[in-house]
């Protein structure tokens, strides 16, 4: 079956159809950020913390995941034996987990526990590769994500622990600061290992990787501050990926879950002005007619944009045509076995964490 002269309307029916053929052996779990036309035919979708935990408990076959590389090889670590994890885009990655692998974790961790003379244990953001988390999982530490990175540090600090958190500097320090963690321990790692200077490392409690989010990095104090005189009834909600300044002069920052919900729970009338990525905040738009939502500023993810109905109709054909015989299944993800037992822990580490 060829797609390319398929219609958006065309490539829904097909996807609906084919669910329906295929019942509980195909699971399409979709991230909030991919585009609406995805979200309108998948089984499951949210942050990626819930995606994690639903696709964890799924019996499903084959789990065909909408979203960026780092999530299609968490479903795949967290998978059984006998399940398929699908990606419609295998290009579709994430600069952020780019910034930083297991080997340059390890050296830090090694330095750091070396200078402060005590263990550090590494928590990732899930925003990374099976490497990181299988250091992370080795190394007694965990995965975390926006939604829950405060439960998870507050863990290890309530342990007497200090923390190395990768490789989102801002997520890392908008929590710190949320949990009134002192800045004099709170030190930066600098991409070349280097620490941040004037800060004395043996009373670091939590060290942070400078990575960052190229969507939302795009967002300054500026965006705010003209937004605040145009709408000055509206209320500004932004991700924890964003800089502290931009965190600390909105009224709320929380994570994708958490933006939603709120602007789900207001009042018909009310204006949101939100600071995350732009299709999300669109769809948001779309799903809330009643009130007024705008964009901080226009800040697209480009990775998940390459998911559309095409990619995912192909994916899923490839799946029926498997089942009949006909083919083999398309763009399967496959993570390394010496990854995958320590990145499982880790990943369990976090539910266990969170859920207990």
């Amino acid at each position: 079956m060829d797609f390319s002269n398929y219609s958006d309307d065309m490539l829904k029916e097909y996807i609906v159809d084919a669910k329906k053929r295929l019942g509980d052996k195909l699971l399409i779990p979709a991230h909030h950020y991919i585009a609406r036309d995805i979200i309108e035919i998948a089984d499951i979708t949210g942050d990626s913390y819930k995606l994690a935990v639903d696709v964890s408990r799924s019996n499903a076959e084959f789990i065909v995941f909408c979203g960026v590389r780092f999530m299609a090889d968490g479903a795949k670590i967290l998978a059984s034996k006998n399940q398929h994890i699908l990606h419609p885009v295998p290009d579709a990655g994430c600069p952020m987990a780019d910034m930083i692998d297991e080997e340059t974790a390890e050296k830090v961790v090694e330095r750091l526990s070396k200078e402060c003379g005590r263990e550090i244990i590494p928590l990732v953001y899930m925003n990374s590769y099976a490497d990181s988390k299988n250091f992370c999982g080795r190394m007694s530490g965990t995965v975390c994500t926006s939604s829950n990175a405060g439960k998870i540090v507050q863990h290890f600090l309530d342990k007497g622990k200090s923390i190395f958190f990768f490789p989102d500097y801002h997520l890392g320090m908008n929590t710190a600061v949320k949990l009134s963690i002192d800045e004099s321990q709170i030190v930066k790692v600098m991409t070349d290992l280097s620490l941040e200077d004037n800060k004395d490392i043996k009373n670091g409690r939590m060290f942070l990787w400078d990575g960052f989010c190229p969507v939302h990095q795009e967002f300054n104090d500026e965006d705010i501050i003209s937004m605040r005189k145009k709408y000055p009834a509206s209320k500004i909600i932004v991700h924890p990926e964003t800089k502290r300044s931009v965190a600390s002069l909105a009224d709320i920052s929380g994570s994708t879950q958490e933006i939603f919900d709120n602007v789900a729970k207001s009042e018909d009338g009310s204006t949101w002005i939100i600071g995350t990525e732009t299709t999300f905040v669109n769809r948001i738009a779309n799903t809330f007619p009643k009130k007024t939502i705008l964009p901080l500023k226009q800040s697209p993810c480009s990775n998940m944009m390459k998911i559309n109905l095409r990619n995912t109709a192909e994916i899923i054909k490839s799946v029926e045509d498997y089942i009949g015989g006909k083919g083999d299944l398309k763009n399967e993800v496959f993570v390394d076995d010496r990854l995958k037992g320590n990145a499982k822990i880790a990943l369990n580490r976090m539910i266990e964490i969170v859920e207990t």
